[in-house]
């Protein structure tokens, strides 16, 4: 009997899933600030990068770069609108959905994802939950 190695070629490489963003780790550090218990998702797009636990409420976080600023409410909402169509799966009354950018410019920008729309918020805006 021999071993036969098979190889998916749609299968996507590990090492995307092993490295980690500097955007990412600051994320990370700033979400366990806020005394939240964090896991990290493989970082498909679209999607949920993050997941932060405390107590018996989640927030899940998509996390983006950008080179340029994020723009307006609307142009987030425009640009992000499969990331957010992705996050609004998981609401509920133990869930809140988050889409944080970067960019050179704005630094972070917080953004809470409703069922019906989006809102800026700030980093630690937790009314939601």
């Amino acid at each position: 009997m021999s071993a036969k190695t098979v190889v998916d070629p749609g299968a996507e490489p590990v090492y995307a899933y092993l490295r980690r963003s500097a955007i990412e780790h600051e994320a990370v550090s700033r979400l366990r600030e806020l005394g939240y218990r964090v896991i990290r998702t493989d970082g498909r797009y679209p999607g949920v990068n993050l997941i932060a636990m405390k107590g018996d409420h989640f927030r899940f976080v998509c996390i983006r770069r950008r080179k340029m600023p994020a723009g307006s409410l609307a142009e987030v909402a425009a640009t992000y609108a499969e990331d957010q169509y992705e996050l609004r799966r998981y609401i509920s009354p133990i869930v809140a959905a988050d889409l944080w950018i970067w960019s050179m410019a704005d630094q972070w920008r917080y953004f809470a994802v409703y069922p019906g729309g989006i809102q800026e918020i700030g980093e630690n805006d937790e009314h939601r939950l």
